[in-house]
């Protein structure tokens, strides 16, 4: 037995994260611990909340964020070991074995597909009950929380990211460890991250860094690269102001300038190119100088660009730039000695090291490349989608010479939640499709200039549609009577996570009295067809109903009815005059519930019985739909001529001004 103890006297917690979200259902636990109080002996079982009362938690199992995930802990008295987990509704004692604990005792708790292995003093005593969850977390969180706090010692506390052996435990149960072992997840970081009344306030750490270490806490924290037991003050360092002018103050009059407008993607998706591509044309035909960054040359909608936007090519410029071969070196000689010390006095666990390392190794690229960028084009401002996965470019466009504004255009529905976290950070002007996003923006700390204008995307499309079929409209004014009835599924995220399982289930019961109708599931852009295997096995999908990679549109277009939840096409769909129904398990904000919702199977069915056979039904349906659209969207029509008029007259109307 190594190291320094740690002294718990049932009040203290270290908190590294509350999951470690890169362990899942295989890891290990090991530590020396010498308890010095009784904790509660609960019967051993998969179902239940034995674990609120009584405990003694040395890692408190942190909360599963979706009912078929759980985060798994530890309590140890001197009468006993048991291992909990936790989630919705769920903390029951899945191993428990009791044991007079006297002296210093080393304890490994090994998970191995989801089941729990005791082993003390490099001795196998019992297993556990496997887990009824499709995923298990280790959780970060040591010395308890409300349910019960650990008294006693502890020491030489590990955390592995594999099933350890028993020869591996007693080999290494008595040795120091160098912190470089492969597989070691977390050994140090008790210690580094100890609750201490002298340790330094997080300003005062954060001030003997560069700039590029602060401008970006919110988003290390919001990527769980830093821990959120740091002091961090989230408010005050969502409230620096990145900007060196308000849109009152810039001027363009300059010949520094050499064009008008760039358009980048920030994240780059196929269906953004609506967001885009018809302002970029619209300014180009006012007689603005307009570039364009295209990531994907088998771009489907590059026909969408008029011949006079300038076309460049990511790839090409990168190449051109040389930029892998200069961040590199930036990174390296700039960054890299800043990265090793705060990693080191924040007390970052392996993988946050290397999370970090990856995060300010992208950031160069960024830097590097939109700095060159900016330097050969010199435009007055950018119009994108977001920089949150970018923030190297954010620092490039507010680091230029001269002022480049930053344009950034709604580009999903936004959390409600009071975070702070957007995706707009590094804005001048968010340009937003409708007043209730507005209202859910305005309350966060951070929330940048705003503009309400409507949505280019959806006209776009709707112009496209009536392109292609003048009578579109018309006809979706009414039930198609024909057979069968197509219905489209679309998902928000995995068909795996919680809160899906659960909306499906309710919509396959729901569609089950149908003999005669089709289901198309859509997927999000972020899953996969591996995601749905479940589901095929069970005979619930067919792989030939899942779609990947098609046109969102094209499926809302030819669906009679739209089923979802709180997915952005959900609400495009409505806009695209379809009846749209939502399923709603109060399993997401409520805020998002727009349109008519079902809880239960049975009002699935019926709605969709009425939706066919009812004409009436149907008609104030859409009625009562068509109402909410206005808050949503504002005025759709004119969305990329008001949107390009807006930046036409800052640029020649307040650069003609003095």
């Amino acid at each position: 037995m190594t190291g320094e103890s740690i002294i718990f006297t049932g009040k203290e917690q270290i908190k590294i994260a509350s999951l470690l979200k890169d362990l899942t259902n295989t890891f290990t636990y090991e530590f020396w611990i010498k308890p010095s109080a009784e904790h509660q002996i609960d019967r051993e079982a998969v179902v239940g909340i034995s674990g609120t009362c009584g405990q003694k938690y040395v890692v408190f199992p942190g909360h599963g964020q979706q009912e078929n995930e759980a985060g798994i802990g530890i309590s140890i008295g001197n009468n006993g070991i048991s291992v909990y987990e936790h989630t919705v509704n769920h903390l029951p004692a899945t191993l428990v074995h009791l044991f007079l604990i006297k002296n210093w005792t080393h304890i490994a708790v090994v998970y191995k597909n989801k089941t729990p292995f005791l082993y003390i003093n490099g001795e196998f005593v019992k297993k556990g009950l496997p887990t009824t969850k499709d995923t298990l977390y280790a959780s970060g969180i040591f010395g308890g929380s409300k349910y019960g706090y650990f008294i006693g010692e502890l020491r030489e506390a590990r955390v592995w990211s594999y099933a350890k052996t028993q020869a591996e435990i007693k080999k290494e149960m008595n040795k120091g460890l160098t912190g470089s072992e492969a597989g070691l997840y977390i050994y140090n970081e008790l210690r580094n991250n100890r609750i201490d009344s002298t340790r330094n306030n997080m300003e005062t750490i954060l001030n003997k860094y560069p700039v590029f270490i602060k401008e970006n806490m919110d988003l290390l924290y919001r990527w769980g690269i830093i821990n959120d037991n740091q002091g961090l003050n989230l408010k005050g360092l969502y409230k620096m102001n990145l900007s060196r002018n308000t849109l009152e103050t810039y001027t363009f009059q300059n010949e520094w300038y050499l064009s008008d407008v760039l358009f980048m993607f920030g994240c780059y998706r196929k269906d953004y190119e609506y967001l885009l591509f018809p302002v970029a044309n619209r300014l180009a035909e006012k007689g603005l100088s307009v570039h364009v960054i295209i990531h994907d040359k088998s771009s489907p909608n590059l026909n969408m660009l008029s011949k006079k936007v300038n076309i460049l090519y990511y790839e090409n410029l990168l190449k051109e730039y040389n930029t892998h071969k200069k961040a590199n070196k930036y990174f390296n000689s700039n960054m890299l000695r800043y990265l090793d010390e705060f990693s080191h006095e924040m007390g970052l666990n392996v993988s946050q090291k290397k999370r970090l390392q990856v995060f300010y190794r992208n950031y160069a690229i960024d830097k590097i490349f939109t700095t060159n960028l900016l330097t050969k084009l010199r435009p007055k401002c950018v119009y994108s989608i977001h920089f949150i996965l970018n923030p190297g470019c954010i620092n490039a466009i507010k680091t230029t010479r001269y002022p480049v504004q930053s344009f950034l255009i709604q580009h999903g529905l936004i959390n409600p939640d009071n975070s702070g976290n957007h995706d707009f950070k590094g804005a001048d002007l968010v340009f937003l499709w409708g007043e209730f996003f507005n209202s859910i923006l305005k309350e966060k700390v951070n929330a940048p200039n705003t503009k309400v204008i409507g949505n280019p995307k959806i006209e776009q499309i709707r112009f496209d549609i009536i392109e292609e079929d003048s009578d579109f409209f018309l006809m979706a004014k009414t039930m198609k009577e024909k057979e069968p009835l197509i219905i489209l599924y679309i998902f928000t995220g995995s068909p795996k996570q919680g809160y899906n399982t659960k909306n499906l289930a309710l919509f396959f019961k729901g569609i089950s009295p149908f003999n005669n109708i089709q289901v198309i599931y859509k997927l999000h852009p972020t899953s996969s067809l591996d995601d749905c295997q479940n589901y095929i096995r069970q005979g619930h999908m067919k792989p030939s109903q899942i779609i990947k990679d098609g046109n969102t549109y094209d499926l809302i277009k030819q669906a009679d009815i739209i089923v979802g939840d709180f997915s952005t096409s959900i609400f495009e769909a409505a806009a695209l005059n379809k009846p749209v129904i939502q399923i709603f398990q109060d399993n997401y904000s409520e805020q998002y519930i727009k349109f008519t919702h079902v809880k239960f199977p049975e009002e699935l069915t019926k709605i969709i019985n009425q939706l066919r056979g009812d004409q009436k039904f149907f008609c104030d349906f859409m009625v009562n739909q068509q109402k909410t659209l206005f808050d949503l969207f504002n005025s759709i029509d004119g969305s990329t001529e008001r949107i390009a008029s807006y930046i036409d007259n800052l640029i020649n109307v307040k650069g003609k001004s003095k």
